[in-house]
Order: C-alpha cells, then sequence, then structure tokens
C-alpha cells in the first residue's frame, strides 16, 4: 500500500475525509439523532447572541463545547447541516491522525494497520450514537492529536521542543472544555510516554525526574483555557453560573453515589462487540503478531489506554451510549493491528488487499447500519416522491409549519427531548431548563443552573402563556409527576387549543433509525395560545393523550 500514491500524506487526509463523509451520509437525514447535540446546538446558537452558557440555558457540558458549535451556528447556514459537516471532518481528521499514530507505534511501512485503524474508527461512529455530532467526536480529535505530537516528538532526535509541549498542552485544554473525560485518556498517554520510554522498570524514576519539567510546561498550558473561561465569568459577573454548571451540577450526577446502569451499557458493548474482540486478541497475541519488544509495549498502551476508559465509564456512571465513542481510537488501532498483522500483511497481490479491505468496511458498515440505511431509503422515497418535503423529521415539520405565524421573539414551550424546536423557529424558550422543559426531578441541580421545584417552575411557564406549546408524545411526558402533569393539561384545555398532531412515520417502527435514542421522529402536539376570545375557549380541545 506504501507504494502508491493515494498513501501519501495529503491524499490519505482527503481520501479519509471522503470516506468520512460518504460513510456518514445518513447522518444528514434528520434534525435529531440525540438531543445532547440539539442542545449543543441550541447553546451554540444563545452564545452567538452575546448569552453566556448556564444563564439563559441549562447544561452542564464545559464553555469549550458550546463555543465550538457557536461557530457552527453563525455561519450563514442550517446549523443541524454545520455541525454534521465539522462531524463529519473530526471523523475524518481523526482517521487520518490514527493512521499516523500506527505509524509511530508500530513498524506500518504498508500502512495496512494504519489504513485498517482509521476505516474502523469511521465506520463504527456510526454505532452508539455517533451519527449525531456528539462532543466526543471532537473529544477524540484532540486526544488523538495529542497522542500523535508525542509519538512524534519521540522520534525527534532533538527530543521534546517548546513548541510540541505547548501543542500537547493545548490539545489536552481544548479537549477538557469539550468534554472533561478527556482526562482519562490523558492519563493514559501520559502512560504511553513511560512505557514506549522506560523498558525498564528500574528506570521510571529516573525519567520521571527527567520529564517533570516538560509534564509542569504540559499542565500549565492545559490549564489556560479553563482559566480563560472562569475569568471570562467572573468579569462578566456570572461567576455563579459558571459553578452551577461545571461544578455543582457534577457532584449530583456523576460519583460512586449513584448506582452504575449497566443494561444500557451492555447494549452499547454489544453495539462495539468486535471492536471488543478485536482489542481482546490484539492482547492476548501481542507478541505473536508484533514484529519487536517496543510493539509489544505499543499493545500493552493501548490496552491500558481502553482500559482506563472502562474506569471512566464506571465513574461517570450512566453509560449513555455515546459515551462508549471515547473506546475508538484505542479499540480500532488494536482492531487494525490485529487484522494487518494477522491477514492483510500475508496477502502480496495490492488489489487483493483493497479487495479484503473493501469487504471488510462493508461487512462492518452493513452489521451497524442496515436498519438505518434501509430506513433513510424509504423515508428519502416518501420526500422525493410523495412530496413530503420533511417525512419522519417531526421537528422539521413543526418548523415549518409555524414559520409563518411565529415572529422573532415569540416564546414557545416544548415539552420533551426536542429543544431544537427552540433553534429552528428562532424563539425565545419559556424556560431556561431547555433540555426537558424543567429542572431535573430526581437529581437537583443536575441541569446546570440553579434547581427550582418542577411544580413550581411549570406554574411560572403557564404563567407567561408562551404562543406555542408542544408536547412531545414519549415517556418525558408520560412520566411527569401527577402534580405537575395536571398543571400542563388543565392550562392545555382552558388556554389552549390543539392546532396539530405530528403522527410518528412507519419507518421508525419497521427499521429503528437508532438503537438508544432517536427523538427526531417522535410524535408531538402543538398547542396554540388562545388569546382571550370566548368563542374559541369555548370550543372543544381535541387533544389525543399519549
Amino acid at each position: 500500500m506504501a507504494g502508491d500514491w493515494i498513501w501519501r500524506p495529503i491524499p490519505l487526509l482527503v481520501n479519509f475525509l471522503a470516506a468520512a463523509f460518504v460513510l456518514r451520509l445518513i447522518s444528514f437525514v434528520y434534525s435529531v439523532y440525540n438531543y445532547d447535540e440539539s442542545l449543543y446546538i441550541l447553546m451554540g446558537s444563545e452564545l452567538g447572541k452575546g448569552h453566556l452558557p448556564y444563564t439563559t440555558i441549562c447544561d452542564l457540558k464545559p464553555f469549550g463545547l458550546f463555543g465550538l458549535f457557536s461557530l457552527f451556528t453563525a455561519l450563514p447556514f442550517d446549523g443541524i447541516i454545520v455541525s454534521r459537516i465539522a462531524a463529519c471532518l473530526a471523523v475524518g481528521a481523526t482517521a487520518y491522525l490514527l493512521s499516523g499514530v500506527a505509524g509511530l507505534l508500530f513498524d506500518d511501512e504498508s500502512r495496512s494497520i494504519g489504513v485498517t485503524s482509521g476505516l474502523t474508527y469511521i465506520v463504527f461512529t456510526l454505532a452508539t450514537g455517533g451519527v449525531a455530532a456528539q462532543g466526543e467526536l471532537f473529544l477524540n480529535l484532540f486526544a488523538v492529536l495529542a497522542l500523535f505530537l508525542l509519538l512524534r516528538a519521540l522520534r525527534d532526535p532533538v527530543g521534546f521542543r517548546a513548541s510540541t509541549l505547548i501543542g500537547i498542552g493545548l490539545c489536552v485544554g481544548i479537549g477538557i472544555q469539550i468534554k472533561q473525560s478527556i482526562l482519562f485518556d490523558i492519563l493514559a498517554l501520559f502512560a504511553c510516554f513511560f512505557i514506549l520510554t522506560t523498558p525498564r522498570a528500574a528506570d521510571l524514576p529516573t525519567r520521571v525526574r527527567a520529564s517533570a519539567l516538560g509534564l509542569v510546561v504540559v499542565g500549565i498550558v492545559a490549564i489556560l483555557p479553563t482559566l480563560a473561561v472562569m475569568l471570562t465569568y467572573g468579569l462578566a459577573g456570572e461567576w455563579d453560573a459558571w459553578v452551577a454548571g461545571n461544578i455543582t451540577a457534577h457532584r449530583v450526577f456523576y460519583g460512586l453515589e449513584r448506582r452504575f446502569e449497566f443494561e444500557p451499557a451492555f447494549r452499547a458493548m454489544w453495539e462495539q462487540a468486535p471492536l471488543w474482540i478485536a482489542a481482546a486478541l490484539a492482547l492476548a497475541f501481542s507478541r505473536r503478531l508484533a514484529c519487536g519488544n517496543h510493539e509489544v509495549r505499543a499493545c500493552v498502551f493501548l490496552g491500558l489506554w481502553f482500559g482506563s476508559i472502562i474506569v471512566c465509564q464506571v465513574f461517570l456512571r450512566i453509560a449513555s451510549d455515546h459515551y462508549f465513542l471515547q473506546f475508538l481510537p484505542s479499540a480500532s488501532l488494536m482492531a487494525g493491528f490485529v487484522l494487518a498483522r494477522g491477514v492483510l500483511d500475508h496477502v502480496q497481490r495490492q488489489r487483493v488487499r483493497y479487495a479484503l479491505l473493501s469487504v471488510l468496511v462493508g461487512t462492518m458498515l452493513f452489521a451497524i447500519a442496515k436498519e438505518p440505511l434501509l430506513h433513510t431509503i424509504y423515508v428519502l422515497k416518501d420526500r422525493l416522491i410523495t412530496a413530503e418535503r420533511w417525512a419522519g423529521d417531526t421537528p422539521r415539520q413543526v418548523a415549518a409549519d409555524l414559520a409563518s405565524v411565529l415572529q422573532p421573539g415569540d416564546t414557545i414551550y416544548v415539552v420533551g427531548f426536542q429543544p431544537i424546536i427552540y433553534y429552528m423557529t428562532q424563539t425565545r424558550p419559556a424556560t431556561r431548563f431547555a433540555f426537558t422543559g424543567l429542572p431535573h426531578r430526581d437529581y437537583p441541580g443536575r441541569d446546570g443552573c440553579p434547581w427550582v421545584e418542577p411544580r413550581v417552575e411549570m406554574q411560572r411557564i403557564l404563567a407567561a402563556r408562551p404562543k406555542m406549546i408542544v408536547v412531545e408524545d414519549g415517556i418525558f411526558f408520560r412520566e411527569l409527576a401527577p402534580e405537575v402533569k395536571s398543571l400542563l393539561m388543565h392550562s392545555l384545555a382552558t388556554d389552549y387549543r390543539l392546532r396539530k398532531r405530528y403522527e410518528q412515520h412507519y419507518m421508525h417502527h419497521l427499521y429503528p433509525f437508532e438503537r438508544f435514542v432517536m427523538n427526531g421522529g417522535a410524535p408531538v402536539e402543538v398547542y396554540e395560545l388562545v388569546a382571550g376570545d370566548p368563542a374559541k375557549l369555548a370550543e372543544p380541545n381535541m387533544r389525543n393523550a399519549p
């Protein structure tokens, strides 16, 4: 493979970016694949309007993630589409860096390990919630870039230059501002340095002392982005908002006091089962497959990296599917190592290698995305042939229908997991708790804002009489506390009329697009405020209760 021009650095990068776009085309079908992404887009839009995160909208992710999405929503294009394009770019760039990391960890002149690792990474981002522009996709980019800079410096005769240390520190610092869980990647990165540079355990104290200054430089640079954010909030007089979103919310939502959610963790592991098996094989047969002790140590590092993410999941407790995207860099490298050394490197003819790699990618893609692909075909048929422009995409349908009746500055209220409707209609949310429409019932303070009793917040929202109320017919509405639900139902019956109900497209039942979280196709009902007209107030409310 190495002799072919397409594996040179620039063409290789272009190939990975193209592969990411082609394989992730299904990510452009719906406005919502995961409600976390919807909130990132909404928060980014609010930041673009000059509103600091945690002040007008609540969440517990770091400032940097919202800053990233503020760039996506600031462009004169659909912020949802731009976010998905950015995710494709991040995935393709990460795959390219993984191929470079493979060449630095292993003797990979043929690039078979690197190319296989990169393609494996791209394909498996389609599982465990990675179709959406999740924070982990951007976090992985900076974690792998930091590793690439570290490994390249180890090959540099001069050693670690100041620019390299600053670059690694910035990758860590920006990564922390995307999601703090990158710290578990960084622990593995430091382990990598000592594993690869210290063959004998007896030499470890000497190596630590010799590296202390460089580690201090990396640490100082890494903390600068967070200090800059803290200073911004302090100067803006919003220090309490920063504390609520970055300390209080994490203290009450994560940690060992909470029960570990084994069932969703098992489902996510099952989605990634081939990678977990490949990781086990890489560790079990590393001595047989490796070309030297340095490659064995590289496998040990990858195993420790994978293990550090397991510890991360245990700490986070809730086992959301997209959290498992953090396994992909280390697991893809181990899968690439096993497949290349076990199969591809034994094939002499280049065309046969390409054919095997194509079959491998196609098989993985079919196994992971066969239902989403079939779903897409049927939904696009409805959109293109039957002229249902947004068939299957409830938020898009709602936004399109309300475009003619809503004005900038109007207030609407969305109950459930479709906060993207606020962004698409460019209206003011009726509550800071836009994630579901209410403060978290079970974990007070988890939302990233000072907690308010849900009943009190519902009373405040209804008293403000938002122009439209959108109710997602889903689990959140069905499990509302009775005293809260009764307030909403009474207001809908007396102050609002049912404008329209949007049913769920039949494809969501036949071929589910996402195995875990898919709210873009959920049925909703839209209620319109009756502006004091006695005749309209007397009209029966024909709501079909979920």
